[in-house]
């Protein structure tokens, strides 16, 4: 199964792409979380893109799915995909603290989850907006 970034035309970057470069870890801590979360992605398309617990998960009220990586003690990275015919496509991926209890922590969560479901839409408009994952 073929793993591709989705490519936003309008912001001219693959979010999960951009995401992974921007991380901020010590060479070693990045080359092992970057290392971890490669073979996370491709176990999930080892499985067809199907959500397979605990490595991912589907997102209640969403047409995609997520992978988790813990960053540290404090924060897991969210890699959110989903299944396109063949393809599994990476559409954005966003840091959020392992417990979280007020709604503002809440509310930018929601926003990461609205701005991906975005990213699925226009995919589904234009299949061609993506990059090869490598």
């Amino acid at each position: 199964m073929e793993i591709v970034y989705y490519f936003d035309d309008v912001l001219v970057i693959c979010p999960v792409k951009h995401y992974l470069y921007s991380i901020k870890l010590s060479h070693d801590r990045k080359l092992r979380l970057l290392a971890e979360i490669d073979q996370k992605i491709k176990f999930v398309a080892i499985n067809n893109g199907r959500p397979t617990p605990p490595i991912s998960l589907p997102l209640h009220n969403y047409n995609f799915f997520e992978i988790k990586s813990r960053k540290d003690k404090n924060t897991v990275i969210r890699i959110l995909y989903f299944r396109y015919k063949n393809v599994i496509v990476l559409l954005n991926a966003f840091e959020k603290p392992d417990n979280y209890t007020t709604n503002k922590e809440r509310a930018a969560i929601e926003k990461y989850y609205e701005t991906t479901n975005d990213y699925y839409r226009k995919f589904i408009n234009n299949p061609n907006n993506y990059e090869r994952y490598q």
